[in-house]
């Protein structure tokens, strides 16, 4: 990890990859289903997983799976309502894309009911710049997150700069989680493809740690 004014390497990077790790992580995918319905409330995250662990319990028997947040929705007083291009993204490795396509036209309840419509599956790709709108982790201030980030880059071996942006706390199970944006800039094709499939932090299945191909480094904060 080079070192930047946000973050600082605390541990010694992991060894590179293999070839066929990097073939692995390569292979994992986002099955992103349309996504019909009226509203969502804005701390939707714990009913749509709890939702989504019925219809798929296969999903706690992937630790490293994730539920993107929703894509396509309009803010509205204490919810969200749903426009025409509202979708549902789910990360998984590839043994689950069939098991991950069985959920189109499946009904959630959230309370309001959603439907999920004809899935379209996207392989990961390797882009310089990487964007995770909240990750969550045990640390209650910037400070102690930043360590965490550090160590985490560390852990995973990647050679890149971390840069924090606004706080996004996450609610759940009783206890608030203190949360930032966080973008990985100067990956190399591996280096991205590693940190899209393991991600960073806690609560993946509530849209937390998941990295997604950014355009540019200046929007972190947005």
């Amino acid at each position: 990890m080079r070192r930047s004014a946000s973050v600082q390497p605390i541990l010694p990077a992991d060894p590179r990859p293999d070839r066929r790790e990097v073939e692995a992580m390569n292979r994992w995918l986002d099955l992103s289903f349309a996504l019909a319905g009226d509203r969502v409330p804005r701390a939707y995250a714990p009913d749509l997983y709890r939702a989504l662990q019925a219809a798929a319990p296969w999903l706690d028997e992937e630790p490293l799976a994730g539920v993107h947040p929703l894509r396509g929705l309009t803010p509205c007083a204490h919810e969200y309502l749903l426009g025409g291009r509202a979708r549902l993204t789910l990360r998984v490795p590839p043994a689950r894309r069939t098991a991950g396509e069985r959920l189109q036209g499946c009904e959630l309840d959230l309370p309001d009911r959603l439907r999920l419509g004809r899935a379209s599956v996207r392989e990961l790709l390797a882009h310089p710049v990487l964007y995770a709108h909240r990750v969550v982790t045990e640390a209650d201030d910037e400070q102690a997150f930043v360590a965490i980030v550090a160590r985490a880059v560390d852990d995973l071996g990647l050679d890149c700069e971390a840069i924090v942006g606004r706080r996004a706390d996450l609610r759940f199970a009783g206890r608030t989680w203190t949360g930032f944006s966080l973008m990985l800039h100067g990956l190399s094709a591996e280096d991205s493809l590693k940190a899209q499939a393991q991600g960073i932090g806690l609560h993946r299945k509530l849209g937390c740690g998941l990295f997604v191909p950014h355009k540019s480094v200046a929007a972190v904060g947005h």
